[in-house]
């Protein structure tokens, strides 16, 4: 009975010894576990060289579920030597060319965002990596840096320190873009920070600052999709717009109707028309006789010829019937209702072809006119006004 009761308590002791060794175990961190870091003291969780350590981590941006938009946000870190502040710029007087809100965006639309640093006196901010570089996240981000054209503000700027105290704020002003397909997309900024010199006192000891996360949501006409879709890329033959087809047919017209209108005149005197107008044929005899005129001298024989034109083409019209067969004075008198100013002009120029003709006398039709260069061209133009031309006649 003393043995088993001996062989008892032994057992009970080995077993409460292992426990306790294992908890110390559990209790310690093993040998090549990193030390712990408060969490009032934590900036960022970037690790690298960028945050001013030596091994590299890389962070996940990807949110596991859409943050509800807030405009501003906060953070405090460092045991509150840092404290952020981040919102949409607003409006100011270097008139940011954006719409001042934090949501209904498009792809690539103008971001302008406002990052606050309130630092404590002993804290150093490197703006290196920003306004040099132009790096917004170390670990990459999802925003880019707007490239403004001639005239517009600057992408980054940066004004203060403005002294409060035992603090310094710095005030960051932003124009970020985003081409990425979410609801919502966050943004947050990564400068480094030092609050002591590293141990040989010749450099500061940059460690990582994030700013906390500030949801911009995009516009919800679309449906927001992740992936781009690709549309009918199957073979189409080339289709003209109306438009241009138009403006093709129609220079063809205008190209075509002058040389068409030449051409037609062309085959309308080379081939008379069987029926010939009273006004075309006489101007085929006033154009003959003047072109010979013109060349050879003006003789009786050409006034005859016009004369009788004339008189033939007058017959023609309804207002003066048989009016080649009547004198100068019986056609004063035989045409009481026709236009006054028409009928002196009739009487003109009928006068003086007579008058040239009956006073070449023995002479003939070869005898030479005694008209003057300026009273043909006076018989003539009364010619063309009694006679209208033919859109085919020669001018």
């Amino acid at each position: 009975m003393l043995i088993n009761k001996s062989k008892f308590l032994y057992v009970g002791a080995i077993l409460v010894l292992t426990a306790l060794l294992a908890a110390k175990a559990s209790a310690e961190p093993s040998a090549g576990a990193p030390a712990a870091v408060d969490s009032a003291g934590l900036c960022s969780a970037v690790t690298g060289a960028l945050a001013g350590t030596a091994a590299a981590a890389a962070t996940d941006g990807d949110q596991a579920a859409e943050l509800k938009p807030t405009n501003p946000v906060h953070k405090s870190c460092a045991d509150g030597k840092v404290r952020m502040v981040v919102g949409i710029t607003p409006m100011d007087a270097d008139g940011n060319p954006a719409s001042h809100r934090h949501f209904g965006h498009t792809i690539m639309d103008k971001i302008p965002l406002t990052v606050v640093l309130d630092l404590d006196a002993t804290v150093m901010v490197d703006f290196s990596s920003l306004v040099q570089q132009g790096v917004i996240g170390f670990a990459g981000s999802d925003f880019t840096l707007y490239k403004p054209e001639p005239g517009e503000p600057p992408a980054v700027s940066i004004s203060g320190p403005t002294i409060r105290g035992e603090r310094r704020i710095y005030v960051i002003n932003l124009i970020a873009q985003t081409a990425v397909f979410k609801q919502s997309v966050v943004f947050n900024l990564d400068l480094r920070y030092a609050t002591a010199m590293l141990p040989d006192g010749k450099a500061p000891k940059w460690l990582a600052m994030t700013t906390p996360d500030f949801p911009v949501s995009k516009m919800t006409v679309v449906d927001n999709g992740t992936e781009l879709m690709e549309g009918d890329l199957s073979q189409r033959a080339e289709r003209l717009p109306w438009a241009a087809n138009s403006a093709l047919v129609l220079g063809a017209i205008l190209m075509l109707l002058h040389a068409g209108v030449k051409l037609v005149k062309w085959l309308s005197r080379i081939r008379p028309r069987r029926q010939i107008a009273p006004n075309r044929l006489a101007w085929m005899i006033f154009d003959a006789n003047y072109k010979d005129g013109s060349n050879s001298g003006f003789r009786v024989k050409h006034l005859v010829a016009c004369s009788h034109a004339l008189r033939s083409y007058l017959a023609s019209l309804p207002q003066y019937p048989q009016i080649d067969a009547l004198t100068i004075s019986e056609i004063g008198t035989h045409f009481p209702e026709a236009d006054t100013k028409e009928l002196a002009t009739i009487i003109r120029v009928i006068t003086v072809f007579e008058n040239e003709i009956f006073s070449s006398g023995s002479a003939g039709d070869e005898a030479t006119v005694t008209l003057e260069e300026a009273e043909l061209e006076q018989l003539f133009t009364d010619i063309e006004s009694l006679v209208p031309r033919t859109w085919d006649s020669r001018e």
